[in-house]
């Protein structure tokens, strides 16, 4: 099964909530204004569709999505 890693980028975040109103188990806008991944790890196909279904709407592309592969290699 696959493993991917849910960020958000916070320097380009706007705190447009769209994430958040399509999936609030997996995201919630900050108090800081920002959005936040309440889930960071995703291995549930059903989470992984779910963060990929946000990444064509976030207004500022501010969602990452990665493989957990591609996440450990520079961890030093």
């Amino acid at each position: 099964m696959s493993k991917k890693i849910l960020s958000i980028d916070t320097a380009v975040c706007t705190g447009a909530g769209t994430c958040e109103a399509m999936h609030p188990q997996l995201f919630r806008v900050s108090a800081e204004g920002y959005a936040v991944a309440l889930k960071t790890e995703l291995v549930e196909p059903e989470a992984i569709e779910a963060a990929s279904s946000v990444l064509d709407v976030c207004p500022t592309e501010a969602i990452r999505l990665a493989s957990a592969e591609s996440q450990s290699d520079g961890d030093a």
